[in-house]
């Protein structure tokens, strides 16, 4: 997998959840669903971030309680935290496998690579989430598509 193309979809992976925490923010009472859902975004990148430094147990939380300030300092956090990880990856040390264990304790070996193309899927599936439940609340849910987020990138060039 080319590491390139890999820093990218990060990149649209930190835009679209930045793009879906503005439309959560501009629901009048934005505690409910989108929040939660989007905190579990949070939570779970976070989890596998401490992965990639320590083979134990994660200590945060996938279902974490963050405000929607909270959650946008994490995502600064993080888009820093991954960048730095990404730029040190050789393609050999992407094939290698991520030796961790889940939040009950088992321990898995997944390549590094799938566990990235992961946590890239794992976001969009709840960013969709994030999206419906910011609707029923009578919001405008964000445009997060990849395409989007290519054409804005191309016309900013």
């Amino acid at each position: 997998m080319d590491i390139n193309y890999l820093q990218d979809l990060f990149a649209y992976d930190d835009w679209a959840n930045r793009e879906a925490l503005k439309s959560i923010q501009s629901v009048a009472g934005s505690d409910g669903q989108a929040r939660r859902l989007f905190a579990h975004i949070v939570g779970a990148q976070r989890i596998w971030f401490s992965r990639f430094r320590s083979p134990e147990a994660a200590q945060a939380h996938p279902w974490p309680e963050v405000s929607l300030v909270e959650a946008e300092g994490a995502l600064s956090e993080l888009r820093q935290g991954w960048r730095d990880l990404l730029v040190r990856l050789t393609p050999e040390k992407m094939a290698s496998d991520l030796v961790y264990k889940n939040t009950k304790g088992a321990e898995f070996r997944t390549p590094i690579r799938d566990v990235l193309v992961h946590l890239i899927a794992h976001s969009a599936y709840h960013r969709g989430q994030v999206a419906a439940a910011v609707r029923q609340s009578g919001g405008k849910p964000a445009t997060t598509d990849y395409i989007v987020y290519v054409r804005q990138r191309a016309t900013a060039r």
